[in-house]
């Protein structure tokens, strides 16, 4: 099969397709967080799990299939039970509805995708993939500076060592001032926790070039925004493919 060809079947994948792929990529995501602390998790065809206390800004529980509300439902109830709280819940494809179950929806989001596109081969100016566990503090510390404040250590230095999650920072002074990660999937590569003390639009556009040429494999990008931050992908040719909820 040519390049060609294959690209064009790739771009006849349907909205629907293209969420199940950002909601497996996004839980591929939360498997290597939660490894990364020693969290056990588990995952069927219709979710990701964990019956840990969560990192911050982490979920207990992703969705996987838009049709699977009644095993979701009971999974849901099972975790509430076992932790002893309503825990936080993102729902993949904006589908569930938690009020009667009590717990509130936090936000709404957009899955976004990107068709694979030729780029640099070389990462941006000032950027490096960080490599080990003293940058990864202060990668972690510009993070929290930008918007994300917690006392917590949130990315442990176990993610260094694997092959599928490339955290990038861009270089200033003895830290970092923009940051980016990039976790690849089989089929698609995902773009998150993008961040930026300085030029917001510029990091954006390098997180890009980064995902781009991480794996030096011709996938999609994928990822979830909302907000200015849906504004910038879109004006970088992401488009908005379906809804994702978070509850808590």
């Amino acid at each position: 099969m040519t390049n060609s060809s294959r690209l064009s079947g790739i771009q006849e994948r349907s909205d629907e397709e293209k969420v199940r792929l950002c909601a497996a990529n996004n839980a591929d995501l939360y498997h290597a967080i939660f490894r990364a602390h020693g969290l056990p998790d588990q995952r069927t065809s219709a979710f990701w799990t964990s019956d840990a206390v969560a990192p911050p800004y982490y979920s207990n529980m992703t969705t996987l299939d838009r049709d699977a509300t009644e095993e979701l439902l009971i999974e849901i109830d099972r975790l509430s039970d076992r932790l002893g709280h309503r825990p936080g819940i993102k729902d993949g494809f904006s589908k569930l509805d938690l009020n009667n179950k009590g717990f509130r929806l936090l936000f709404s989001a957009s899955w976004i995708w990107a068709e694979p596109h030729k780029s640099s081969s070389t990462a941006p100016q000032g950027w490096v993939r960080v490599s080990d566990a003293a940058s990864l503090d202060r990668w972690e510390r510009s993070w929290k500076a930008s918007g994300s404040p917690t006392d917590a250590n949130v990315f442990t230095p176990a993610l260094l060592s694997d092959p599928d999650m490339h955290i990038y920072g861009r270089l200033a002074g003895d830290g970092f001032d923009a940051g980016c990660i990039a976790n690849r999937s089989p089929q698609v590569v995902g773009i998150s926790n993008v961040f930026s003390l300085t030029d917001t639009p510029q990091a954006f556009r390098d997180a890009v070039s980064l995902a781009t040429v991480a794996f030096s494999a011709d996938l999609p990008l994928v990822g979830y925004d909302r907000g200015e931050a849906l504004d910038e992908m879109k004006k970088l040719g992401f488009k908005p493919v379906g809804q994702l909820r978070i509850w808590l």
